[in-house]
């Protein structure tokens, strides 16, 4: 049987449409539950999570030994960390803020890798007294800064260890995707250019006390459909692990390709199933590290929108509607930019339905889904055929990577609920935000409460 990959569809794997005409996910009326949870309001679908981490288990089956790292910075929450080491999964996180959410969760820390091209010493320090995290070193004063809180703590504390690290290289390989999400090119903010790997491995030798070296990292960028650039980076990565073994007397034992597989956000995009991509990835490790005469190493794979991006779909309440001279409809709602910044940062595509009216025929003109925020850019969808009107519940799918990661208090508004849906059970997964929490950081100067 085929495996599924729900990247491939827009709605989520549960979707459907009941007698009422409403839409429904995991088994939950979405117009019961905006109801009862308010709008905006992500609704995460818990059997889209899991058959998407299934295909991608799935393709990296036949391959001795691998690590599926979901990508932390696409969706986290401690019901998420819950959810993916429930099925096996390891975690990369980007932050100290990611980092304590996972640990809290008591997510194991010999599952964690951090990335970051810019750490601090604090969530350096923290990220090796949790003991077991390996740390991706970006530029060279950060492997001095590591080595040397390392050697730190080892001295003081018996029970910390050595810390495991890997390098991100920049392989020089553009992914097929916006500029802004692309960060493989040579001239990326992140990485170690391939000529600076005999500076690296000096720095390895003289900190071998404090670092153990395990391995290369490479990540392209996100929202890619094409296989070839994620080949190349196999090749570029299995001629580094000769130069590390002939030049530098090294041998590695864990190959990193990154993520950034693509998810289908409307009827154009045509990404590659995850099964489909993790095998071709497994097949040309072991084609390119035999070739080589290298022993096959330990490969991991960073996905994250690929995970949970279809799994999430934004409900909002329609509110007021307009219709300008030059043919233009809005339709306002009570949400956008603050909760899903991505199509005025990254101009992406959305597609939408009536959660009220599911099987409602599309109209014949189109219409502009706008947020309530004070940004002309504040456009959700540019052209929808929707035959959306005020009152109804609009549902825009694909909301699942990026939306809650990326929100913002933008006019002083409340982050939405977040639902996590299955089997006709919602369980609330983050809380909507109150106003209280708006201003519970705000502190008035002395001077300001005198008359």
């Amino acid at each position: 049987m085929k495996t599924l990959s729900p990247n491939l569809q827009i709605r989520p794997a549960t979707a459907s449409i009941n007698s009422a005409g409403h839409l429904t996910i995991g088994g939950c009326d979405t117009v019961a539950l905006a109801k009862e949870f308010g709008t905006p309001l992500w609704v995460m679908d818990e059997e889209s999570i899991v058959q998407a981490m299934r295909a991608c288990l799935a393709g990296l089956s036949s391959y001795p030994q691998t690590r599926i790292f979901y990508a932390g910075k696409a969706f986290l929450c401690q019901a998420m960390c819950k959810l993916i080491d429930k099925h096996g999964l390891h975690l990369d996180v980007v932050s100290g803020g990611e980092l304590f959410t996972a640990l809290s969760a008591g997510f194991p820390a010999h599952k964690i890798f951090m990335h970051g091209n810019n750490k601090s010493a604090d969530e350096i320090h923290d990220a090796i007294k949790a003991n077991g995290v390996t740390i991706v070193v970006d530029n060279h004063s950060e492997l001095e800064l590591i080595i040397s809180i390392s050697r730190a703590l080892l001295a003081e504390d018996a029970s910390i260890t050595k810390v495991p690290i890997l390098f991100r290289v920049t392989p020089g390989v553009e992914a097929d995707t916006h500029q802004h999400i692309q960060t493989g090119h040579h001239d990326s903010k992140f990485g170690f250019a391939i000529k600076e790997l005999d500076s690296l491995a000096e720095i390895i030798k003289k900190g071998a006390d404090a670092v153990n070296l395990i391995g290369l990292h490479a990540h392209i960028g996100s929202q890619t459909h094409k296989i070839e650039p994620y080949l190349e980076i196999v090749d570029i990565l299995a001629d580094c692990f000769v130069d590390f073994k002939e030049k530098y007397g090294i041998t590695l034992s864990l190959l990193d390709v990154g993520g950034g597989l693509g998810i289908a956000y409307n009827d154009q995009d045509k990404p590659l199933a995850m099964d489909v991509w993790a095998q071709s990835i497994a097949q040309r490790v072991k084609t390119s590290f035999s070739n080589r005469g290298l022993d096959l190493p330990t490969l991991a794979v960073e996905p994250g929108r690929s995970i949970v991006g279809t799994a999430g779909t934004t409900l909002y309440t329609a509110g007021h509607a307009k219709s300008l001279p030059s043919g233009l409809n809005y339709l306002a709602v009570d949400g956008g930019m603050a909760d899903n910044p991505r199509p005025i940062t990254y101009q992406a595509l959305y597609t939408a339905c009536i959660a009220n009216r599911a099987n409602a025929p599309l109209s014949t003109n189109p219409l502009t889904l706008v947020g309530k925020y004070c940004e002309s850019g504040d456009i959700i969808i540019k052209e929808t055929y929707i035959p959306a009107q005020t009152g109804d519940i609009v549902a825009v799918f694909g909301t699942g990577a990026y939306n809650y990661s990326m929100a913002s208090n933008y006019n002083r508004t409340r982050r939405p609920a977040c639902v996590l849906v299955k089997e006709g059970k919602a369980d609330v997964i983050i809380e909507r935000e109150s106003v209280e929490n708006l201003i519970q950081q705000d502190r008035v100067p002395a001077r300001l409460l005198t008359d």
